[in-house]
C-alpha cells in the first residue's frame, strides 16, 4: 500500500514529500516515485514548478541495483534495516530498508 504525505517542515517552511514503497515496488523505484511527486509540487515559496523530466536519471548519483540489493525488496522477507542519504537534482532524499522515502528541495 502506497503512503503519500507531503507537509511543511518546521518554520523553516521546508516540503516534505514522502512515499511507502508498495508490494512488488523496489525501494529504487519509490525512490523515483517519491522524486517525481516532489519535483511537480509547487510551494508558496516556489512559484514555478520544476518539470520532471529536469530530474536527473537515478543512475547518475546512485547505483539502483545496489540500492536494492542493500536493503532488499520490501514485503518480501528480505528487507533490512537502515537508510541511506543522498542529494539528487536539487532535492535530499532518505530511504529506508522499510521502503519510506523522504524528499525535501536540498
Amino acid at each position: 500500500m502506497a503512503t503519500d504525505l507531503t507537509q511543511q517542515q518546521g518554520e523553516t517552511n521546508r516540503e516534505i514529500t514522502t512515499h511507502t514503497a508498495t508490494d512488488g515496488e523496489s525501494l529504487s523505484e519509490a525512490v523515483i516515485v517519491a522524486l517525481r511527486k516532489a519535483a511537480s509540487r509547487t510551494t508558496a515559496t516556489t512559484t514555478d514548478q520544476l518539470d520532471v523530466g529536469a530530474i536527473d536519471p537515478l543512475f547518475e548519483t546512485i547505483d539502483p541495483d545496489a540500492l536494492d540489493a542493500l536493503f532488499g525488496q520490501p514485503g518480501d522477507g528480505t528487507q533490512q534495516s537502515g537508510t541511506v542519504s543522498f542529494t539528487h537534482s536539487g532535492f535530499e532524499v532518505t530511504a529506508s530498508g522499510s521502503g519510506e522515502v523522504l524528499v525535501t528541495r536540498a
